[in-house]
């Protein structure tokens, strides 16, 4: 049983890593990741794929995916997905951008779909990208200084016979600082894909990044991660003394597509944990619940210690002595 964080940390030499999720299949957790030589990070993401048996240590098996050639839709740079089990096959959802399609600041994010028998081989869907913004619902940026478009982190959920994913997005019908949002699109065969407005969301940030549901003890929980010049002042102003941090977000749902709402800061991880992940994930391994994310210093990057959390009414909860 893990019981506390070992700070061992998983870097790959000469490679960044940057937002990760997992996979918990006979007896091993599969992280996939996003990776690309120190020199290019950024805007040459790769999906790289790792091992463990017990989430600390970890045996790099190789890169999963790989962009697209010049003139492909994921040609650029790929970034954050998830992956889920579906039909006898694993399906993997991530975001991709183009190459020379606009100058990087107004790049536009799709996402398409990878499938693997195995998790160690992956093919893309001959249809890529499956799905991308519908502008009659969401707007494209937000502030003009944002580099990444939205429409991006896709998560996928299953509820009966759909699919249900999940994206970054921006709404496009409210008040402009209210936009953060989370996009929905939904799919029977993961092929074809039809867009949702936005989940109702507690509107406490201009943007939420790589949001995920999770059902645990028939509660349901978004989780997300944002930093603090995105958090609203109405939110914040009602913590006076709360030093608000770059850090991963829970909110409590009356179904798994919402309404969500928070209760409190909603942070996670404790501000006395010295581990600081960013974009983290819950895992369950060993039935605990653990959440692991990307840790940067300096210039080294690295995947996190697991932390032990636990959930409740209120969210979810870094698990302290």
């Amino acid at each position: 049983m893990i019981t506390g964080c070992n700070l061992t940390l998983f870097t790959l030499p000469n490679y960044t890593i940057g937002d990760t999720w997992y996979v918990v299949d006979r007896g091993l957790i599969h992280c996939f990741f996003c990776t690309s030589p120190e020199e290019k990070p950024d805007w040459n993401w790769d999906i790289g794929h790792a091992i463990s048996r017990d989430l600390v240590t970890w045996d790099f098996v190789g890169i999963a995916v790989k962009r697209g050639e010049d003139k492909e839709w994921d040609s650029q740079t790929l970034s954050t997905g998830s992956v889920m089990y579906r039909n006898g096959r694993y399906w993997m959802a991530y975001s991709g951008i183009r190459k020379g399609e606009n100058p990087p600041s107004r790049k536009i994010h799709r996402v398409g779909i990878a499938v693997s028998n195995n998790l160690y081989e992956w093919e893309k869907l001959t249809n890529n990208p499956v799905n991308e913004r519908d502008p009659r619902l969401y707007e494209r940026l937000g502030r003009v200084n944002k580099a990444y478009s939205q429409w991006r982190d896709p998560f996928l959920y299953e509820q009966g016979e759909s699919v249900y994913q999940l994206v970054c997005a921006r709404n496009k019908h409210t008040d402009y600082s209210k936009r953060g949002a989370i996009g929905v699109a939904t799919s029977s065969d993961m092929k074809n894909w039809r867009i949702l407005s936005p989940i109702d969301v507690e509107p406490i940030a201009t943007e939420l990044e790589v949001p995920q549901v999770y059902t645990i003890q028939n509660r349901h929980f978004l989780v997300f991660c944002t930093s603090p010049d995105r958090l609203q002042p109405s939110f914040t102003n009602n913590f006076p003394d709360h030093q608000f941090r770059k850090t991963d977000y829970s909110m409590v749902g009356e179904s798994p597509l919402g309404p969500f709402a928070i209760h409190g800061t909603g942070e996670i991880i404790s501000p006395n944990n010295i581990q600081r992940p960013y974009a983290s994930r819950i895992v369950k391994w060993q039935k605990a619940l653990f959440l692991i994310g990307t840790v940067r210093r300096g210039s080294i990057t690295s995947i996190s210690d697991p932390i032990p959390v636990v959930s409740d009414k209120f969210g979810i909860h870094e698990l302290t002595k």
